[in-house]
């Protein structure tokens, strides 16, 4: 924002993350619209950076036609007295309660609504056999994607978390600040706190070091923790722990980062396999296959989730694209045009500070693809 101060910049985005939202006059709303539709028709095939340094995989983005919402019933009389208990584990037909197998009641197993996730807390009855799950109860947060199986729901990869750290790598395979913008849109819409967590820093030498962290200082002025670690040496465990500690936790990243590798280092009994980075391609083999909780003796649950490699979104609004990116609405507020989109309108502030370098132009690319998959 030229000629402002870096307080009067501060207190926008404070205010930003207070999520007070930016309501539009019948006349911008419809102008937005004739924007999009504008957008939309001149889009084909792949999305890609304006600016030509593309750091999500050449795919199109998986969507969602509506957000996940929780099915979860309260408790009734019926189960009210029921004992309670934590899924650690799902598999097909069956899933685990507390590390034990348990069976899904009738009603439960086919009620596609219900479908029960890592980290769920749910009412059970004692039998003969294995106990037997009957209900879900509320959800208090989730961390959702489409479902490859069905692009019209939602794949619960962890539900009831207090926070997700978002493991990237220093390098090998190279960070994509692309697919931390959209975790953290998603950690945003499931009510989780985000952490973001560096591996693989002994790979870095001190220029390398200067240069990761000027490409992270914007999540650094979004407030979002970060913690810089090397699972091959511990380096920076001692100082994650503490963010762990008595909460429950997913590790979420794109394949490679070195999340398993992380939580064997936290957790030296959870055997977890580890996988090298692809030499034709530079992105990491899938070792974890599936969302599995392990306990860790100072009382922290830990999630460990499939690498993923795009994130896709469905009815996504312009008001949410804008909290997440309210290091940028920040200058915003200088552009020439209160609907600036900082693609092309003149005298955009957001591309100024581009140009000044005062904002990585990767962080613009981020905005510009997910404001291409905002509703019209």
């Amino acid at each position: 924002m030229a000629g402002s101060s870096e307080e009067d910049r501060r207190r926008l985005v404070a205010r930003f993350q207070k999520q007070q939202k930016h309501f539009l006059t019948h006349e911008e709303e419809q102008s937005r619209r004739q924007q999009a539709k504008a957008r939309k028709a001149g889009r084909s095939g792949v999305r890609r950076s304006p600016r030509g340094d593309e750091d999500d995989d050449p795919v199109q983005f998986e969507k969602m036609t509506a957000p996940v919402r929780d099915r979860g019933r309260p408790p009734s009389a019926a189960t009210e007295a029921l004992p309670r208990g934590i899924v650690t584990a799902v598999h097909a037909g069956r899933v685990e309660v507390d590390f034990a197998p348990a069976r899904l009641a009738a009603a439960l197993a086919t009620d596609a609504g219900q479908r029960l996730a890592v980290g769920d807390e749910v009412a059970f009855e004692a039998t003969a056999g294995p106990p037997r799950v009957v209900a879900r109860l509320p959800r208090r947060s989730v961390l959702a994607r489409p479902d490859p199986g069905n692009v019209h729901q939602a794949l619960v990869l962890a539900a009831n978390v207090d926070l997700a750290v978002i493991v990237v790598a220093a390098a090998d395979p190279p960070l994509r600040p692309g697919l931390v913008d959209r975790f953290l849109l998603a950690l945003q819409r499931g009510g989780v706190a985000p952490l973001l967590c560096v591996n693989k820093v002994d790979l870095l030498d001190a220029p390398g070091r200067a240069a990761l962290a000027a490409t992270l200082q914007p999540y650094a002025a979004l407030a979002v923790p970060t913690v810089w670690c090397s699972a091959s040496n511990g380096v920076g465990l001692d100082e994650l722990r503490p963010h762990l500690r008595g909460r429950t936790c997913v590790f979420v990243g794109h394949s490679g980062v070195g999340k398993s590798s992380l939580l064997n280092g936290l957790d030296p009994a959870g055997g977890r396999a580890i996988g090298d980075v692809r030499a034709f391609d530079g992105k990491g083999r899938h070792t974890t296959s599936a969302s599995a909780l392990r306990q860790l003796g100072d009382g922290t649950r830990v999630i460990d989730t499939p690498g993923i490699r795009e994130l896709g979104f469905g009815e996504l609004s312009r008001d949410e694209l804008r909290l997440a990116f309210a290091d940028l609405q920040a200058f915003a507020a200088g552009c020439r045009f209160a609907d600036c989109s900082h693609a092309q309108e003149p005298d955009c502030a957001v591309r100024a500070a581009v140009a000044a370098g005062r904002v990585p132009g990767a962080r613009l690319a981020s905005w510009l693809r997910l404001l291409g998959e905002c509703d019209p």
